[in-house]
């Protein structure tokens, strides 16, 4: 699911051997870790490309307040793909 974000140089089989670890340290700071198979996930792709749904809006006290826009920056105001200024 994610470990392709952490390691993204790794073969299909190292990730099955890393998602365990990754597990934990998701586990160790209540970083939600969720795991579907490939088609579940593939539908729900499917979904939001042919606008039968949308992404989560992603919670801001995740975001680090050194990332967050200022006036001057640019930030997300809706969940359809576009950045707005």
């Amino acid at each position: 699911q994610i470990e392709h974000h952490v390691w993204p140089d790794l073969s299909m089989l190292q990730y099955q051997r890393g998602a365990p670890r990754l597990k934990a340290i998701c586990e160790k700071f209540s970083v939600p870790y969720i795991q579907e198979n490939v088609f579940e996930r593939l539908r729900k792709t499917v979904d939001i490309m042919v606008g039968r749904t949308t992404m989560r809006t992603f919670p801001t006290e995740y975001e680090p307040e050194k990332d967050k826009a200022g006036e001057s920056g640019v930030t997300w105001k809706s969940t359809n793909g576009a950045i707005d200024d």
